[in-house]
């Protein structure tokens, strides 16, 4: 009987022990601290900055599309001050939407101000708003959960609030990794499931630093094509491979993956932990083959394009409507070629146009005379034979116009899947 009353006790106290912890878990109360915090470098500037002069009356500073606007109050600056929003290239390693940098960065603001982000259909797709959280990246290239934030489904809206400017976005906590969201007839890519998780800086410190959280097998509960075709190889892995169908015009597809057990409760608001979360990727079949690209924050898909090999030098060239870009390299064997880097025995030159003007991968400084070169490459995944031999590969990189000794930049990016001439 003592033996009974001491378990039954023993059992009560270790289930109300797991209720108080099940009650206050989030996803923000890691133990202990992981090893590799999220961490990259700063996205490049995209097209032009909205500026505003705001002074102690307060004011309001917003993109001209509004997906993203700064509400200062009064106050919150003593003097007439420059505000500005300007887009930078997103982030694949959090899965942010669109990203911005707020400055002034370093300003001290007496009150805080709110970051109002207005999502779209599409940045939810095959995912859930419930999932979405704001985020920055401080000065050392972490990248912060901010978990104080209001969201409003009606009115497609992300609020927080901060005493500090740098570069902001929202992100999701789950979502289907791919390395291209355009991949052509026939090809085969790696997708894996993966989740972002917070833990606190310190004990007593407020900032969530996000950081990876790989998802193992009895997590996963399935994965499916839910239209457009094609086939799915791996089983209950939380990474798979996926074969595109055959096709000979633009088409999409929608893969599904339903996991479990994998969301923590992080806002009183929010779905808590447990049960099934669906997450859907939509990627886009291309033709054989095809060339596609970036610049200035605008899409091109090529009208014509050819790629030959002379002398050992590969050399390509596209043409959409209202772009053209084109490569060298001084080989043809698998790997990174950089833009001309000295140190480097594999070597790109890359050029590239954005409304009729050209931009290259390196200048020359009028005061110096010394050489720039942008950073950057052009990367080779395939290499086929001469006749017909199909190459496939990605770019990306920094691209330079200098007129009157003003130099102007952009960022590039793409892949391509084509057929060798030569």
């Amino acid at each position: 009987m003592n033996f009974q009353k001491c378990f039954l006790k023993c059992f009560l106290f270790a289930g109300l022990m797991a209720s108080g912890i099940s009650c206050e878990k989030s996803d923000t109360d890691i133990p202990g601290k992981p090893a590799k915090p999220v961490i990259t470098p700063p996205g490049q500037l995209m097209g032009a900055p909205t500026k505003a002069i705001i002074g102690a009356e307060g004011g309001t500073l917003a993109m001209p599309d509004q997906y993203i606007s700064v509400r200062v109050p009064a106050g919150a600056v003593d003097a007439n001050t420059e505000f500005s929003i300007q887009e930078v290239t997103p982030n694949a390693a959090v899965s942010t939407g669109r990203l911005f940098r707020v400055l002034p960065e370093g300003i001290t603001l007496k009150k805080p101000v709110e970051i109002t982000f207005r999502y779209t259909e599409a940045d939810i797709a095959g995912s859930s708003e419930d999932y979405l959280y704001p985020c920055y990246q401080s000065s050392d290239g972490r990248w912060h959960k901010v978990m104080d934030c209001t969201l409003d489904k009606k009115n497609k809206t992300l609020k927080a609030t901060t005493t500090h400017f740098s570069d902001w976005s929202w992100y999701r906590e789950i979502e289907i990794h791919s390395p291209k969201n355009e991949i052509g007839s026939e090809e085969e890519v790696e997708l894996e499931v993966h989740a972002m998780d917070a833990y606190r800086q310190s004990a007593q410190g407020e900032d969530l630093v996000l950081t990876g959280r790989p998802l193992t097998t009895d997590k996963i509960v399935g994965w499916k094509v839910v239209s457009g075709g094609g086939t799915i190889s791996g089983g209950k892995s939380p990474k798979i491979k996926y074969t595109a169908p055959a096709t000979d015009s633009k088409m999409e597809v929608i893969i599904e993956v339903t996991v479990k057990n994998v969301i923590s409760q992080s806002h009183p608001d929010r779905p808590g932990n447990g049960g099934l979360s669906i997450v859907r990727k939509t990627l886009t079949i291309v033709p054989e083959e095809y060339v596609i690209w970036t610049i200035g924050g605008k899409k091109y898909s090529a009208k014509f394009f050819a790629l030959s090999v002379f002398d050992g030098r590969a050399i390509m060239t596209a043409t959409a409507v209202e772009s053209e870009i084109g490569f060298h390299t001084n080989g043809t064997k698998l790997g990174k070629y950089s833009f001309g880097k000295r140190d480097d025995p594999k070597t790109s030159t890359f050029s590239g146009s954005d409304n009729l003007v050209s931009y290259h991968s390196d200048y020359t400084e009028c005061d110096t005379y010394e050489k720039v070169i942008g950073e950057g490459a052009v990367v080779f995944e395939i290499f086929g034979e001469s006749g017909g031999g199909i190459v496939q590969g990605t770019f990306e990189g920094k691209l330079y116009n200098i007129k009157n000794c003003d130099v102007t930049a952009r960022h590039v990016f793409g892949s391509f899947r084509v057929r060798r001439t030569y």
